[in-house]
């Protein structure tokens, strides 16, 4: 994949859509290709940053680690999202682990060419506040489950976003237990608890690695029961 290649991806990105051709160019004449196997890590948390991410195929998860060794899956990038830039826009480190849930190819963007475009160009600036904005609200609302929802509605909203995101096949969430739980901040053994309820009911069925919504109604009403635990 050479510039021109990137160069027409980054044309086609909603974030760069009406941005003019010359700061594209700059920046994909900077990207390079990194090719990833699912399970491989792009950063970790609290590492130096200094490289921007456009999801070209496939996903990658942003995931926080407590320092009691819990993790929770915080954000979920599939193809013409980026990531990365928080730690380049503030000159701090990463906030977070970024890692491929399944084989992935990324555009890495040094952050000093990205910032120096950005600088440069208003729209682009405008963008990317917008894209900051959405983000936060995003957080505040995940927050907000994970402080007052049971892990059934939890897990319910979960999977209901998650299959919002797949853009071939809607009810047909591709994640494994393990990762759902770590989606919502539960046990996995909570997680597979909860799943195979719903499986019995025929609201879901699961397989290896995925699960296929049958009745979301039924989910949407589970996301929306709040409990005081």
């Amino acid at each position: 994949m050479g510039s021109a290649d990137i160069f027409a991806f980054l044309r086609d990105v909603p974030l760069f859509r009406g941005i003019p051709d010359a700061p594209l160019m700059t920046l994909a004449e900077a990207g390079k290709v990194r090719s990833l196997p699912k399970g491989k890590i792009v950063f970790d948390q609290s590492s130096h940053s200094e490289t921007t991410y456009l999801v070209h195929h496939g996903c990658i998860d942003l995931v926080l680690s407590t320092p009691e060794g819990r993790e929770l899956v915080i954000g979920s990038m599939r193809r013409g999202d980026l990531f990365g830039e928080l730690g380049v826009l503030t000159g701090g480190a990463r906030s977070a682990q970024a890692m491929a849930r399944e084989a992935s190819d990324l555009i890495s963007i040094p952050g000093q060419v990205f910032l120096a475009e950005l600088e440069k160009e208003p729209l682009l600036m405008r963008r990317m506040l917008e894209l900051t904005s959405e983000r936060l609200q995003l957080s505040s609302q995940r927050e907000s489950a994970l402080a007052f929802m049971d892990a059934p509605a939890r897990v319910a909203l979960a999977l209901i976003q998650l299959s919002e995101q797949e853009p071939n096949t809607p009810d047909l969430v591709t994640i494994s237990q393990n990762e759902l739980a770590q989606h919502v901040g539960t046990t996995r053994q909570t997680a597979a608890s909860i799943l195979g309820r719903w499986r019995r009911r025929g609201w879901i069925i699961t397989g290896r690695g995925k699960i296929m919504l049958v009745d979301r109604a039924s989910l949407r009403r589970e996301a929306g029961a709040v409990s005081n635990d």
